[in-house]
């Protein structure tokens, strides 16, 4: 079989058989789905709707057949590489297509269908481009991971399963909190942890919140202190909705009532990192 057979062969078998791939899928259509209807007349909803599937799913198929691409080409993937998580895995792949790619997403990554959805979208509605683009990319990375997946079990390796939970999640791992924005820690001590928030667009992979989090422990009293700093590109929308999953997230992991969290958040112009900092005197 070519690539493209066996690209369809496989993703047929997900599609069918694979109920985390399945989650992934539904989780993904959605995602894109509500950002496109905040711009999308309700006439053309069901037009969204259908044209939408049928292009996210070409994309899995045209990532996971780049994934085969790279994996028989002339990128070197040891077995090591393939003993990640699947969230340190995932992380890694926008930049791999777009390196494969030369950034040329909407000429190469993004297929017939999508290019078809975004001929209609672009003309009749504004501001809807870049998240058009988004849709190329991280689709695409779906099924590029499920064919990093694939070849793993090809070679009998079973990618790391995290170990080590946190206040937000596995502390061993990237933890994708959507198709395009994951947590990683940056600090974590017995009574606190530090985590970052990326968002990978097509453009740019950068850094959109951090969020400090101080357990307290007085006689049986348990209480969390929550303190999320959110760059203000994002809209008042956009970071409440993130407000409200990152919260939801630590009740969930930590098993603890509304009323022990203690929560208070900020919007920045930007994150900085200083580094060799001498005081002045």
């Amino acid at each position: 079989m070519n690539l493209i057979e066996i690209a369809d062969q496989k993703l047929k078998v997900h599609h069918q058989n694979n109920q985390e791939f399945n989650y992934e899928f539904i989780n993904i259509y959605n995602f894109y789905k509500e950002k496109l209807s905040s711009f999308v007349k309700d006439a053309d909803i069901k037009r969204l709707e259908e044209e939408l599937f049928q292009s996210i799913k070409a994309q899995i198929f045209n990532g996971y057949f780049m994934a085969l691409e790279l994996l028989n080409g002339n990128a070197d993937f040891n077995d090591e590489w393939f003993m990640q998580s699947k969230g340190v895995i995932a992380q890694q792949i926008p930049e791999m297509l777009k390196n494969a790619t030369n950034n040329d997403i909407e000429g190469i990554i993004m297929h017939s269908p999508l290019k078809s959805l975004t001929g209609w979208l672009v003309i009749e509605y504004e501001g809807v481009f870049s998240i058009l683009l988004d849709i190329a990319l991280n689709t695409a990375c779906m099924g590029a991971k499920w064919a990093f997946i694939d070849e793993a079990e090809k070679r009998g390796i079973t990618p790391y399963e995290p170990q080590y939970s946190g206040m937000l999640g596995y502390i061993d791992d990237i933890i994708f909190i959507n198709p395009q924005t994951y947590l990683a820690v940056e600090v974590t001590t017995e009574s606190s942890e530090v985590w970052t928030l990326i968002n990978s667009k097509y453009n740019v992979i950068e850094k959109i919140s951090e969020i400090t989090i101080i357990k307290n422990k007085n006689n049986n009293n348990e209480t969390y202190h929550m303190n999320i700093q959110l760059k203000n590109t994002l809209s008042i929308s956009e970071q409440q909705a993130l407000i409200d999953q990152l919260a939801v997230r630590l009740m969930s992991t930590m098993d603890i009532e509304r009323r022990q969290l203690i929560l208070s958040a900020s919007s920045v112009e930007e994150f900085y990192e200083i580094n060799n900092y001498e005081a002045v005197r």
